[in-house]
């Protein structure tokens, strides 16, 4: 069952939080909060996370909303505080594709001072739109984007999204709804990606179990296509196929093993691209300080199948069951 809260959510300090409670007190707690989506977090790393400045707690929720752990531990809140900001342009599209779920098209919605209404053609009220458990509450765009405060949420609606991208259209700035262009756009982030994992990493014999053993298994287990540059028969320069791969793929898994430049390049010709990034190292190897920042799933060579299980866990968390099947 569910009850209100005695306190605050632990992250965002929402009062409006609830939590799951089951027969006996659980080692763990799982939060539901309308800033921060639902999330489990270890009750060391909730009793510890009192100690973040309230100035910094809209990086975590928005870290948490964006990368949805299975249980949220210290170290993630250590790793969120240091997370590099993403991109204008990821964190529009986040909010693009959170309101094209909520609204169908046509349908324009507003904000009242707690929560999402939607409104009918002519602009009048139809009533609040209704989450579970929630009511939308405009706190949980501010977190699908990235904002720190409401201003800036309603600049992303506003200046960004609707003026600069036209991807919302809005008569008066306080109704919207997703334009055409939008819906265009949408369609063309979702229907012409191919469900393929571009796979960059170390090609040493060194490695070869994380390949066999780890990544290849992890990728097809979540639906989607491993790919990895060895394997794929061309006849161009091997750095326009590697481009041109990147470029046809849904998501990246990068392994840092072995520091290769290559790899380095093509996570970060993925970033330029907006796609989701998945970094993976063999604990002992350094990472290089640009990446730190970055939630890395470190793996030993004594527990692969644990590596596994936290890899396709992972692409589950960050894109969801992919098309492909085993």
């Amino acid at each position: 069952m569910k009850r209100r809260l005695d306190m605050e959510c632990p992250i965002c300090l929402n009062a409006e939080a609830t939590e799951s409670l089951h027969n006996r007190l659980p080692p763990n707690r799982q939060i539901g909060c309308p800033q921060c989506g639902d999330f489990g977090i270890s009750r060391e790393a909730a009793d510890d996370a009192a100690s973040i400045n309230s100035q910094d707690r809209w990086r975590v929720s928005a870290w948490i909303c964006e990368y949805s752990p299975p249980l949220v531990r210290w170290e993630d809140i250590a790793q969120a505080l240091d997370a590099a900001m993403p991109s204008m342009t990821h964190r529009a599209n986040r909010m693009l594709r959170w309101i094209n779920k909520k609204f169908p098209p046509g349908e324009y919605f507003s904000f009242d001072h707690d929560g999402i209404q939607k409104l009918t053609a002519e602009g009048t009220n139809s009533g609040v739109f209704l989450g579970n458990p929630h009511p939308l509450n405009r706190r949980t765009l501010m977190s699908v984007g990235w904002n720190r405060t409401w201003s800036e949420t309603a600049f992303m609606l506003t200046d960004v999204l609707s003026s600069e991208m036209s991807y919302l259209t809005s008569d008066n700035k306080f109704a919207y709804k997703v334009s055409p262009k939008g819906l265009l756009h949408l369609e063309g982030r979702t229907e012409s990606v191919y469900p393929i994992a571009f796979c960059a990493m170390w090609f040493s014999n060194e490695v070869k179990p994380l390949w066999v053993d780890v990544i290849e298994p992890a990728i097809r287990a979540a639906g989607y296509e491993p790919l990895r540059i060895d394997s794929k028969q061309h006849n161009g320069k091997i750095d326009d196929e590697i481009m041109a791969s990147i470029r046809g793929s849904r998501f990246v898994v990068a392994d840092f093993t072995g520091s290769r430049g290559g790899v380095y390049y093509e996570a970060g010709f993925a970033h330029g691209l907006d796609l989701p990034v998945i970094f993976m190292c063999r604990e002992g190897d350094e990472l290089h300080f640009d990446i730190r920042q970055y939630n890395c799933i470190f793996w030993k060579s004594d527990a692969l199948e644990d590596a596994q299980a936290r890899l396709k866990n992972r692409i589950l968390a960050t894109l969801g069951q992919g098309p492909l099947k085993i």
